[in-house]
Order: structure tokens, then C-alpha cells, then sequence
């Protein structure tokens, strides 16, 4: 068993049932088309999202996780389709109107790996959505990694993406108090970035 399996089967929900919110406001500008969301847990996000009339796809490398996620969707009445699956092995096509990130994250040896396999699974005209912890979040309690590599920065994902066919319309350092379930709870430091990919010519 990981340690995220651990965490998900100790705890009845680990980051609360609500969206993030920086998710649910982007993907409120949005008119519903089909997304991915890599990473996510005990889909909260995932749910939020086919609640507001997306195509939701999701995974999670935690078996319990997407079990949890599965048993919230089937709770609210929706469907999403959730499946275990490793972050760097898992194959999409570039089909996907919005692919989020939210609390994503990665050890240094695989980071950029990771968002750049991220970044091929949004289609052209499509968006990256991302929310995670900044450089200053170290010495905060209220969750994240404990390695510096692992946070984001104002340079993040220019650096991991090369973006030579994205423009960033938002990239901002964020201080707010989360209240996401037991583990994200308190003055925190993110960093957020909506990414959008060039239209095919």
C-alpha cells in the first residue's frame, strides 16, 4: 500500500469534498466541453466539474482514491470516468478542452516531465488550469511538500513547458487561507496559472 492509499483509507475525506477554488472559478468562464484531471485523489474536482456539465476524465495513482472518487461521483448523481493510473505512464491523446493540475505535485527528477506530458494532453484552443504550492509555503503548516524542488515559482512553467505554442493569460502568487479537509487548512502561499494552447492553423 502507498502512502497516499494509507492516507485516503485513514481519513473520511483528506482535502474535503468541495472544489478547489480557483478551479471552480476558472471553469466557470468555461463552456462545458471535455477535460482531465491528473492526480485527483478523491475527486472533488472531478465531481464539481461533471456537476457543471463537463466530460469528466480522471486518474489517481492511489487505488482507494479513485475508489472514493468513483463513490462521490455515484453520491451526487453524475458519472466520471476514474481509473488508477501512474502520472508518467498513462497515455492521452492532445483531446482535452482543459486539463487541470490542481495540487499536482511532483518530485524534482519527474516535475517537468510530468507537466510537459500535462501540457500534450490539452487540445489546440484548449487550457491548462493549474493551482499549486509556491516557494513560500515552506514553513507554513497548513500542507504541501517539504522540498523546495517540488513547489512553484513565477518561472515554474515557463521552465518545464517551453512555451513556444501557449500563451499564459493568468500567472499569479496567491495568498489565501485554505479550508480543503484536514490536510489543506490555514494561511497557505499558491501559485496559479491558466495556460492556453495555440489554435491550429
Amino acid at each position: 500500500m502507498n502512502k497516499w492509499d494509507e492516507r485516503y483509507r485513514s481519513h473520511d475525506t483528506v482535502y474535503g469534498v468541495k472544489p478547489n477554488v480557483f478551479w471552480a472559478s476558472q471553469l466557470s468562464l468555461l463552456p462545458a466541453g471535455k477535460l482531465l484531471l491528473p492526480c485527483d485523489g478523491e475527486g472533488r474536482n472531478a465531481v464539481w466539474a461533471a456537476e457543471q456539465g463537463w466530460d469528466v476524465s480522471s486518474f489517481d495513482m492511489s487505488e482507494t482514491g479513485v475508489g472514493k472518487a468513483r463513490k462521490l461521483a455515484s453520491s451526487r448523481g453524475v458519472s466520471i470516468e476514474a481509473v488508477t493510473a501512474n502520472a508518467l505512464e498513462v497515455y492521452h491523446e492532445a483531446s482535452f478542452d482543459v486539463v487541470g493540475l490542481i495540487f499536482a505535485h511532483m518530485p524534482p527528477d519527474v516535475r517537468s516531465a510530468f507537466h510537459a506530458r500535462a501540457w500534450s494532453w490539452v487540445k489546440p484552443g484548449g487550457r491548462l488550469i493549474v493551482e499549486g504550492f509556491h516557494v513560500d509555503q515552506l514553513g507554513l503548516d497548513s500542507g504541501g511538500p517539504k522540498v523546495r524542488d517540488m513547489l512553484f515559482d513565477a518561472t515554474t512553467m515557463y521552465k518545464d513547458l517551453e512555451l513556444d505554442h501557449g500563451q499564459i493569460l493568468w500567472n499569479a502568487r496567491c495568498d489565501q487561507v485554505l479550508d480543503e479537509g484536514p490536510f489543506h487548512q490555514g494561511p497557505a502561499v499558491t501559485s496559479q496559472w491558466v495556460i492556453e494552447k495555440e489554435k491550429a492553423t
